[in-house]
């Protein structure tokens, strides 16, 4: 018989790693074999002018693209301050400046790679395709690559992995206050799909993009929470 210990870390690898891989594949193989991703997009499309009609408007541009952005901004550099400050012994937060220093590597590493990664793809913008008005091809992540095709500079979503990248809350809370847990799992979870769903309105990202921002943010910090925690931590 396994024993608690080894059960709970069973638990642990299927919950955190095997169950989101197994969803991520899943929903990846379903957009990859239909065409979802340009049906969702196509409401947002006005065919008879041509235009994504919000892609300049107040609240798709201005509040929740420019402003989500630089309120995220604001919360890291908080974030930031608050962990160099927990590293001075008089520091009220001095016993969790561990935890703070992983949730800051945490939250960076999703949208590091991200932007990695629009900077190497072949995946357009959806206002940027032959299909919408524009000028490129729709190509999808299995698809042939032309060698002469530039790089799309759109894929995974760099937005919706800035809201994304709270579920690192999740693993932190985990540890802190693991009754919390589920909090910091919601607050990455909302904004990353309210900043997504904003640039798909506007015509700047399919859904299929959020979902890899998305898959990126979570194993990512995964990934910081076993080499931070890997061995204090009793199901690991």
């Amino acid at each position: 018989m396994p024993t608690q210990p080894t059960l709970e870390k069973i638990r642990f690898i299927y919950y955190h790693f095997i169950l989101p891989l197994t969803i991520l594949v899943a929903v990846v193989l379903l957009l990859e074999l239909t065409q979802l991703d340009v049906w969702f997009s196509s409401y947002f499309y006005n065919t008879k002018l041509h235009l994504w009609p919000y892609r300049e408007h107040w609240l798709t541009q201005t509040v929740l693209h420019k402003g989500g952005r630089y309120f995220v901004y604001a919360i890291g550099v908080g974030l930031l301050l608050l962990c160099l400050a927990s590293y001075r012994a008089s520091s009220t937060f001095y016993a969790y400046r561990r935890h703070l220093a992983f949730l800051v590597l945490a939250s960076l590493a999703g949208p590091l790679f991200i932007t990695y990664l629009k900077s190497h793809t072949h995946i357009y913008c959806p206002w940027d395709l032959k299909l919408f008005g524009g000028a490129k091809p729709y190509v999808r992540l299995f698809d042939p690559i032309d060698t002469n095709l530039s790089v799309g500079h759109c894929f995974p979503s760099g937005h919706s992995g800035l809201g994304f990248t709270f579920v690192s809350l999740y693993f932190f809370f985990l540890l802190v206050k693991p009754e919390y847990k589920y909090y910091g799992l919601a607050a990455g979870l909302v904004a990353g799909f309210i900043f997504g769903i904003n640039q798909e309105i506007r015509g700047a990202h399919f859904f299929s993009h959020d979902v890899f921002a998305l898959a990126i943010c979570w194993f990512s910090s995964l990934l910081l929470f076993v080499v931070f925690f890997g061995r204090q931590f009793k199901y690991l």
